[in-house]
């Protein structure tokens, strides 16, 4: 198979010869004009031929010349609704048909987007997400601008020819977990508002990152998407049978992001291994869980594209 059919296939569940296989970091490319910034995209992706062009989104959501930050709701109704030409979005589009003239049809190309509130704290800090679900009235509309922009952002993204998203989502993260929030907070500032971003990149392929640890899959069990990237070896995340017994959707995982770094060889390809056992060959995408540490080395990351392409069984062969 080539790798436009991998990635297809088994993000509808479909039989493949290996399962497609990808890693991403941030290259602090923000400060970079997309052209540039497509470089390094293209320089990783071209040292470690992986089976899915996954492009980071390091420009932030823009606030007036005059506001740092979140200091109170008043500051809410300063967020405004922003066109896909405003430099975060304008820049990542050029940064998107840079990476898709490079590699042209040869390799599926997914951006990442985060979810409303993200697209806010992300610029203002996270701690100010406190103040932002302490104030639904200013809160609520503030989101619903930035769910309007990020829709707009989205149907530019795919007339500059990208084959998938990688959303990342907060909302699953339960108590007890970093930046957990409770079932209340989430369908008051979160569902709703992933369930719009969702429904605008229908047609593409929909991967949920469910961020964080100590995850609540219940929660989004019914986003509308084709696969799930879950943090399976974190602390308190159910294990990939665990996601598999939840859902028939792609999964997308199995390595400890946390940990890849460290890892000597075996114990990497092990852990390989012990994913596809537990998530079968069909509808498995193999993956660190999140971002992994830009110092990460080449070593592990030829061994993590490697030892893919040498894994062709699983829990339906019996491996």
């Amino acid at each position: 198979m080539n790798k436009r059919e991998r990635f297809f296939a088994a993000a509808a569940g479909e039989d493949v010869d290996h399962p497609p296989c990808c890693a991403w970091l941030h290259f602090g490319s923000d400060c970079l004009p997309g052209e540039e910034a497509a470089e390094r995209h293209i320089a990783f992706q071209r040292a470690y031929d992986w089976d899915i062009c996954k492009v980071m989104h390091d420009y932030r959501y823009p606030f007036p010349a005059d506001m740092d930050t979140l200091e109170s709701p008043r500051d809410m109704d300063r967020v405004e609704n922003v066109a896909p030409a405003s430099r975060n979005f304008a820049e990542q589009l050029k940064l998107m048909r840079a990476v898709r003239r490079e590699f042209g049809a040869a390799a599926p190309i997914v951006d990442t987007l985060f979810d409303p509130v993200q697209q806010v704290v992300r610029r203002a800090g996270y701690r100010k997400a406190e103040l932002i679900y302490a104030h639904p009235r200013e809160a609520l509309p503030m989101l619903d601008r930035v769910t309007e922009s990020l829709c707009a952002y989205v149907s530019a993204l795919r007339e500059a020819g990208c084959d998938g998203a990688h959303y990342a989502i907060i909302g699953a993260i339960a108590p007890g977990g970093d930046r957990g929030i409770d079932d209340e907070t989430f369908r008051t500032f979160l569902r709703p508002f992933d369930l719009r971003v969702l429904e605008a990149m229908q047609g593409m392929v929909r991967i949920v990152h469910v961020h964080g640890t100590h995850v609540d899959m219940r929660r989004v069990l019914d986003y509308p998407c084709e696969v799930f990237s879950v943090s399976d070896r974190l602390p308190g995340n159910p294990s990939l049978a665990e996601l598999r017994a939840m859902t028939d959707k792609c999964l997308m995982g199995g390595v400890n992001e946390a940990r890849i770094h460290e890892y000597p060889l075996p114990v990497l390809r092990a852990e390989m291994r012990d994913a596809l056992r537990q998530a079968g060959r069909r509808g498995f995408m193999l993956a660190p869980g999140c971002t992994v540490a830009s110092h990460t080395a080449e070593h592990i990351l030829r061994c993590l594209r490697d030892t893919s392409r040498q894994l062709t069984g699983g829990r339906d062969e019996g491996a």
